[in-house]
């Protein structure tokens, strides 16, 4: 079966390639102003808010980044958020920093949440960032492009609702945010982290200038983990924790493209280990880890051989979580409200202006073989070892590179062009700087390599040497797939692939860097149209609406489940509920309580902590629709569970639409699941 499915993996990529012009979608035309926000106040004082919501969207949604081998999620296991710290500087200048558990930001969902939240805050487009994660365990299908709209997922065309679904959802989160603005007090530091990581394109890595080619692949990373501490002014008169806005350079993919199920990968370890720790304070907001990706393209997480899945995601996750709390207590002692804050940006059609200076883009993208033969950590199937698509000497043109696009393979050949439209790639690039005293924020709608990234930073500083911290976000406002050093791109690995306008786009990257670099001297301003117009190819994925016309109801008791080289050891149950429109799967759904007598029933915690779908170890999956009825079959399964010595347990379904509180029966009878002997 697993053969089969790879066969039918390989085929879908490649047939995707040459049938993007007979589909059948409708094209869609969205038009978004560019509003202009509330004006701005000069309070005296340096003010900040923080906010987070909910953006898992409902079962049925195509999972972004493993492109035609990624599934459909039946589900999630942790849940997808958006993040949102919000700063005001003491003279009025004010900026909203959005992380979102997503493959990328989308330069249409960035103005779009811009254009919302215009009315209610005084955050202009230029201070707006949208920055993903960059898991691959998100839905797709929400970007400004057809062509990532095609290929990024394994379902083709932009889907409505679910743009809509995640405008709303963090538009609401940024006006909260603003809201619930007061004093505050901020600090910024970084420490040092190896073994997290590894470099996945050595060969690549090595062929650069300016770099040891005799470090190892752990070593040939960036290892360096940014915060930023925000501490808000409490009803008590003193300043206590509030949120932290951090970078970190590593791949999400520590969870594989056979996963079916929702998930911020080891990014969501990350933000909520330190939430869990600060969450525990007595203030009247909730604490916010707003945890962005560096430049983490060719940095994959450094998995034991054959574990990739949840649990390594978990043992990743929680180190480099572990290191965020000790940085986050270090920065203590420097807070302070002297804060200053300038952004600037500005919007090129790289098609009517592919040069800056003497550096030029190739006037046309193009794909390369090695994009279709996948990553290291995330291998095609058959094309990863085929002559001609699989990293290495082969994979790179060594005669006839005279091209703009040089040492790249085309995938298609001559007839690219003809199957691979121009007008469906991401040409309009949106730049944005965001400098807090001495660090200037780069957030760069591509994935950056490491090397890439020093060398974007290396010429911020040149530019202006009172930037002491040039800070290179990747997957921020869009996405244009990978950005390499000539040097990388000329290997051709799967990076330089990706890397659709040629070996120049790291050097014209940097150069538009710091021309924003000196444009935050400037008076506050853009160059931007007064609207912008997109015109997509568009397929619903979200579940039909229907009324229910049953009750909730237990389909199947509690279950042990065993450990198995597949599996995790749990509980599993099923259940009968409203069909998968109407479930809001971005509302908390399901609980573990616990009693010592059958009688008295508490909310299990773990550590201090909730067991509940929040965390994770509770997953909950959309099994089939039961049509007859309008409902939904449902399970939740509990990973790795630790029931207290002599107490039982049960699953606790929250109300939806109507329907009551639902409890299954009691378990265990006798005693809890144990794993297999290995």
């Amino acid at each position: 079966m697993t053969k089969i499915k790879n066969a039918a993996c390989v085929c879908g990529i490649i047939l995707s390639f040459f049938l993007i012009g007979c589909s059948s979608m409708k094209t869609l035309t969205l038009r978004i102003d560019n509003r202009q926000p509330l004006p701005p106040v000069s309070t005296g004082l340096f003010m900040a808010g923080v906010a987070d919501t909910d953006i898992t969207p409902p079962p049925g949604v195509a999972m972004a980044g493993y492109s035609a081998m990624a599934s459909r999620a039946s589900g999630f296991r942790g849940r997808l958020h958006a993040r949102v710290i919000y700063l005001s500087s003491p003279d009025g200048q004010s900026i909203a920093l959005v992380q979102t558990d997503l493959l990328s930001g989308s330069r249409l969902l960035h103005h779009r949440v811009a254009e919302l939240i215009a009315d209610k805050t005084d955050i202009p487009a230029r201070g707006l960032m949208l920055a993903g994660t960059h898991t691959h365990s998100a839905p797709g299908n929400f970007f400004g492009s057809n062509f990532y709209n095609t290929f990024a997922s394994s379902k083709k065309g932009f889907d409505p609702d679910l743009y809509t679904f995640l405008a709303t959802r963090i538009a609401g989160a940024v006006e909260q945010a603003f809201a619930a603005r007061r004093p505050a007090r901020l600090a910024t530091g970084s420490t040092i982290l190896y073994d997290m990581t590894r470099n996945r394109s050595m060969e690549a890595f090595a062929a650069n200038t300016d770099v040891n080619a005799d470090a190892t692949p752990r070593e040939a990373v960036n290892p360096k983990m940014f915060m930023m501490r925000i501490d808000l002014l409490d009803d008590d008169g003193g300043f206590k924790p509030a949120g932290a806005f951090t970078s970190f350079s590593i791949h999400p993919t520590v969870v594989p493209y056979a996963n079916e199920l929702y998930t911020a990968d080891v990014f969501g370890h990350i933000a909520r280990e330190l939430e869990f720790v600060q969450g525990k304070n007595n203030t009247p907001w909730p604490f916010v880890h707003a945890a962005v990706n560096g430049t983490h393209g060719d940095n994959s997480p450094a998995y034991e051989p054959g574990c990739q899945g949840y649990p390594e995601a978990r043992r990743l996750g929680q180190a480099i979580g572990l290191k965020a709390i000790g940085l986050f207590d270090a920065l203590a002692d420097d807070l302070t409200d002297d804060v200053s804050i300038m952004a600037a940006c500005r919007e090129v059609d790289l098609y009517q202006q592919p040069t800056i200076d003497d550096t030029s883009l190739c006037s046309r993208p193009v794909v390369g073989n090695a994009l279709t033969a996948g990553a290291e950590d995330g291998k095609t199937p058959i094309l990863n070892w085929m002559p001609f698509f699989k990293e290495g000497c082969l994979t790179s043109r060594w005669i006839f590179t005279g091209s703009c696009q040089g040492h790249k393979r085309h995938i298609g050949g001559f007839f690219q062009p003809i199957v691979l439209h121009k007008q469906n790639f991401p040409h309009h690039l949106f730049f944005q700087a965001i400098r807090i005293n001495d660090t200037m924020l780069c957030p760069l709608p591509f994935e950056i390599t490491c090397q890439t990234g020093q060398r974007i930073g290396d010429m911020i500083q040149e530019t202006d040497d009172s930037i002491k911290t040039p800070l290179v976000i990747s997957c921020a406002n869009g996405y244009f797939g990978y950005a390499t050093t000539p040097e990388e791109y000329s290997r051709q690995h799967y990076e330089g692939g990706h890397t659709l306008y040629g070996p120049n786009t790291a050097l014209f990257l940097a150069k538009h860097a710091a021309l924003l670099a000196t444009d935050l001297t400037a008076e506050p301003g853009d160059n931007l149209p007064d609207q912008w117009e997109f015109s997509l190819k568009a397929r619903e994925y979200f579940p039909a609406d229907c009324a229910p016309e049953d009750k909730r109801c237990q389909v199947s008791e509690p279950m042990p489940l065993k450990a198995d080289p597949d599996e995790e050891a749990g509980w599993r149950f099923k259940w009968q509920d409203v069909a998968p429109a109407r479930i809001d799967f971005h509302r908390p759904l399901v609980q573990i309580e616990t009693s010592a007598d059958g009688i008295d029933w508490q909310p299990l915690e773990n550590e201090g902590r909730a067991v509940d779908d929040s965390g994770y170890d509770l997953a909950v999956r959309f099994c089939k629709n039961l049509k007859k009825r309008h409902m939904g079959l449902y399970e939740a399964v509990w990973f790795d569970p630790a029931i207290p010595a002599g107490h039982v347990c049960r699953f606790k379904v929250l109300p939806r639409q109507g329907q009551a509180i639902l409890y299954s029966s009691v378990f265990p009878e006798h005693s809890s699941p144990e794993k297999t002997e290995e």
